[in-house]
């Protein structure tokens, strides 16, 4: 409990945090704070939690729309009930040619919209539904719910509790919590900043951003729950983390990792229900075998240890024959099939 707060940092508390520090925009000298996604399950959550805090939240839709390229302000009119609306222009960060439509509106359950480009006249149809935000119209348009809550004390607490906004960080009180609070704040991670992907016999979670501290951070505080991730660059300014293991998997399943974006969360009971094989993590089969062996507790074959660990005796074969040239087990050879153990 911040008691100053009145905030308890439970599980729920966890996730807004970190939902808020990767994804939402607050300032307190503005009196801001603001969340924007496009996924409407993932926002329902954030609203229950916000809600039970016992503050009042607004929501508008933000709707981003692709226009030819160098396209000026002063070319265009974005109509709504026969009224112009106020938009403002957003170039690409990395193409200053590229141009949209930006405006905010008010939440509503329909929309049917104009846009006016030299002289043509393009509809833009909007239907906000239980789960997503469709849109129909020949240009490419984005539609994202935009939340509200700008209240003293969580302006408050979050500038005192996360600091700096543009630098953010896990928390002294996140890296010494339990395992439900941790896997609370990665699954926020993970809905808002994170994307899954499985093909065949290939399963991946993977965040990408430019913060490569608090990425590094995340690395460490995940490798002490036995989750093995790795961090690797992907250009001058991006870093990016993946899971990639069966065993990594697992265990943030058994921890208690909990999606809502109702997307990721296909993808990710997909992928583990999909999963045929028993894999190991990257680089750990030393340990995986070592431990299955103590496991077992007797000399073995390699037929009845492939058998016993799910996977093809060809790949136990391999990795046991490498763990015997470096002398990590026994091998007896006095029998045929030869029988494998720990010595004592």
């Amino acid at each position: 409990m911040i008691a100053k707060y009145n905030f308890e940092l439970n599980e729920n508390m966890i996730y807004l945090i970190e939902t808020l520090k990767v994804e939402g925009y607050w300032s307190r000298k503005s009196f801001t704070l603001s969340l924007q996604n496009k996924d409407i399950p993932l926002l329902n959550h954030i609203e229950n939690i916000v809600k039970n805090l016992g503050i009042n939240i607004s929501k508008r839709l933000l709707l981003k729309i692709r226009l030819k390229d160098n396209t000026r302000k002063e070319e265009v009119k974005l109509i709504w009930k026969n009224k112009n609306l106020n938009f403002h222009i957003e170039k690409s960060p990395f193409d200053n040619n590229k141009i949209k439509v930006v405006t905010s509106l008010p939440y509503k359950k329909n929309y049917e919209l104009i846009l006016l480009d030299d002289e043509k006249s393009i509809l833009i149809n909007i239907k906000l539904k239980k789960d997503k935000i469709n849109l129909e119209s020949n240009l490419t348009c984005w539609g994202y719910t935009d939340l509200r809550f700008p209240t003293k004390k969580i302006l408050d607490f979050l500038e005192d509790y996360c600091g700096d906004k543009k630098k953010f960080h896990l928390e002294e009180f996140l890296l010494n919590s339990n395992g439900k609070l941790v896997m609370s704040a990665f699954s926020a991670l993970v809905d808002c900043e994170g994307s899954i992907d499985f093909y065949k016999l290939f399963r991946r979670i993977r965040i990408r951003m430019r913060n490569k501290n608090y990425l590094n951070q995340w690395k460490d505080l995940l490798l002490k729950y036995n989750i093995k991730a790795r961090l690797q660059k992907n250009d001058e300014k991006e870093f990016e983390l993946c899971i990639e293991g069966w065993q990594d998997f697992n265990r943030l399943n058994e921890l208690g990792f909990k999606l809502y974006h109702s997307e990721k969360l296909k993808k990710w009971e997909e992928m583990l229900r999909g999963f045929k094989r028993n894999q190991i993590s990257r680089n750990s089969y030393k340990e995986f075998y070592v431990d299955k062996l103590k496991e077992i507790g007797k000399k073995i074959t390699a037929k009845e240890f492939a058998e016993h660990i799910g996977k093809s005796k060809r790949t136990v074969n391999h990795y046991l024959s490498k763990l015997k040239k470096e002398e990590r087990i026994s091998c007896d050879k006095t029998f045929w099939p030869h029988l494998y153990f720990i010595s004592t």
